[in-house]
C-alpha cells in the first residue's frame, strides 16, 4: 500500500523550542493599531490578508457560511474593516543608535532564569487598506489618520514573552509613513457602485530581531561568530506568548445581539489588566520541565488537546499559503435541531489531492478531527436549544499549511437558561391534592 507523505515546515524546530518571532509581534501590533484608531477597538472588523484576496478572506472569518460565488457589497462584507500584510523583509534599523554590538555578540544575561537575551534592531514595512461604505465615514478615517501622521513619531507597542515565569519584552514602534483616501484600483468604478470606499496607508515597523541560536543542534549560529560567545545551550526553555493568546481568545469571541462600543471597550480595559497578571504556573512548569500551553486570557489549562487547536488556529490565521481552500462551508439548517447541529463544507476540486485533515472545534463543546478527503458532512452534538456557538474550522494541507475560517452555528428552539421562574408560570393552573 503506498504510504502518503505529509511535508513539513523544514525550520519547524526553530518555532518549536521557543523562538520569539518578530514577525508575529509585528501583526500583532498591527491588528491592534488598526482596530484601536478606525474601528472603534473591533479587532474582529481586522484581517491579515493579501489584498487580492481582501475581500473573500474576510468571508472567510465573518462566520456566515459559503463564499462561493458570494456578491462582494458592503453589506456581504459588513464594512467596515480593515486588511493588512507585511510588504517587505527585514531590514537594518536606519536608526543608527539602536545598532549595538555588545547586545548583538553578546547579549544580555539574566541571573534569575539563566537565559541569554541577543537582539538586533530591525524594520520592515507593512501595508494597510481599510474599506468603508460612506465617503462621510472616509473623511473622518482620513482626519484620524491625518492626526497619526503628522508630526511624524511611532506608535509603541509591547509583545511579552515569558521565558521561566519572567517577562521578556518585545517592542513594536510603528510609524505611519503616507495615507491615500483616493486610491486608483482598476476596480475603481465598480467598487464605487458597490458602496466600497478605500483607504490605503503605508507603514514602517521597528523592532528587534532574537537571535535563532541553532537549527537542530548542527553548529551555534551565526556562522562567523560560532563557538566564540556564550550561548543557551543545555537549556530547558518554557515559552508562553501571552499576548498572541489574550489576542486570540478577543478576536474569535462570538458576538452578543447588541454588542455595544461600550462592551468592546470594557474588554480591552480587562485584556490590559490582565496583561499585567502574574503567571505563577508557568514558573512552577519551568521547574518541572513541563510545557503549559495557555489561553483564555493567559490563564493555564491542563486540555492539551484544546490548547493545541487554538494554537493551530493562530496559525491558521496568519498563514500566507493557501494550499487547500474550502470552497464552500455552512449549517445545513434542516438537517439541524435544538440539541444537535449539522455543518456541511466543500474543497475546491483543485485542492481536494492536497487535502490533509480538517479541525472542527467549539469551545467545551468538541475538539475533532476529520481525515477522509471525501467526507463532506459533520453532525455536532452535546449543544443545547436556542445557543449560539462559535465554531472554528482548521484545513490542514499535506505541505502542512493551516487555513483558519470561522462559522456561527444556532440551535433551533428557546433558550433553556436566561428566563425567569414566574416567566414559565404564567397562564398554569395548579391544583393541590391534599394527603
Amino acid at each position: 500500500m503506498a504510504q502518503e507523505i505529509a511535508v513539513k515546515g523544514y525550520y519547524d524546530s526553530v518555532y518549536n523550542k521557543g523562538f520569539c518571532s518578530t514577525n508575529v509581534c509585528c501583526k500583532l501590533g498591527m491588528e491592534f493599531f488598526l482596530s484601536q484608531l478606525l474601528l472603534k477597538g473591533d479587532l474582529r472588523k481586522v484581517v491579515y490578508s493579501k489584498e487580492d484576496i481582501a475581500f473573500r478572506r474576510r468571508l472567510e472569518t465573518l462566520g456566515e457560511g459559503t463564499v462561493r460565488d458570494k456578491t462582494f457589497n458592503y453589506i456581504t462584507l459588513d464594512l467596515p474593516f480593515a486588511v493588512y500584510s507585511q510588504t517587505g523583509g527585514l531590514e537594518e534599523d536606519d536608526r543608527g543608535f539602536t545598532q549595538n554590538a555588545g547586545q548583538i555578540i553578546l547579549g544580555r544575561y539574566n541571573p534569575d532564569y539563566g537565559l541569554k537575551v541577543k537582539a538586533a534592531a530591525v524594520k520592515t514595512k507593512y501595508s494597510a487598506t481599510i474599506f468603508y461604505s460612506r465617503r462621510e465615514d472616509v473623511n473622518v478615517a482620513s482626519q484620524l489618520l491625518f492626526w497619526e501622521l503628522t508630526p511624524k513619531f511611532p506608535v509603541y507597542f509591547i509583545v511579552e514573552h515569558d521565558f521561566y515565569g519572567h517577562t521578556i519584552s518585545i517592542p513594536v514602534f510603528m510609524t505611519l509613513e503616507s495615507y491615500d483616501s483616493n486610491v486608483e484600483y482598476q476596480e475603481k468604478e465598480w467598487l464605487e457602485k458597490s458602496k466600497i470606499f478605500p483607504i490605503k496607508c503605508e507603514f514602517t515597523i521597528r523592532s528587534y530581531q532574537t537571535l535563532i541560536e541553532n537549527v537542530d543542534n548542527i553548529i551555534p549560529l551565526p556562522i562567523r561568530f560560532s563557538g566564540l560567545y556564550g550561548y543557551n545551550e543545555g537549556n530547558e526553555i518554557v515559552l508562553t506568548q501571552k499576548s498572541i493568546l489574550i489576542w486570540a481568545d478577543q478576536k474569535w469571541t462570538v458576538a452578543e445581539d447588541g454588542d455595544t462600543t461600550e462592551k468592546i471597550e470594557e474588554t480591552n480595559t480587562e485584556i490590559i489588566k490582565d496583561m499585567k497578571t502574574e503567571l505563577p504556573s508557568v514558573s512552577q512548569a519551568a521547574r518541572e520541565k513541563t510545557d503549559v500551553k495557555m489561553i483564555n486570557y493567559g490563564k493555564g489549562i491542563d486540555f492539551e488537546k484544546n490548547a493545541e487547536v487554538v494554537k493551530m488556529a493562530v496559525e491558521g490565521y496568519f498563514e500566507d499559503d493557501r494550499d487547500c481552500v474550502l470552497d464552500e462551508f455552512y449549517q445545513v439548517h434542516e438537517k439541524t435541531t435544538e440539541t444537535e447541529i449539522m455543518i456541511e463544507w466543500k474543497i475546491k476540486d483543485a485542492d481536494l489531492p492536497h487535502f490533509k485533515e480538517l479541525h472542527i472545534y467549539i469551545p467545551g463543546v468538541i475538539t475533532d478531527i476529520v481525515k477522509d478527503p471525501n467526507q463532506k458532512e459533520y453532525l455536532i452534538k452535546g449543544v443545547y436549544p436556542g445557543s449560539t456557538y462559535d465554531c472554528t474550522l482548521i484545513v490542514l494541507s499535506k505541505n502542512n499549511s493551516k487555513l483558519t475560517y470561522k462559522l456561527n452555528l444556532k440551535t433551533k428552539g428557546e433558550p433553556v437558561l436566561g428566563k425567569k421562574l414566574s416567566d414559565n408560570l404564567v397562564g398554569k393552573t395548579f391544583t393541590f391534592s391534599g394527603m
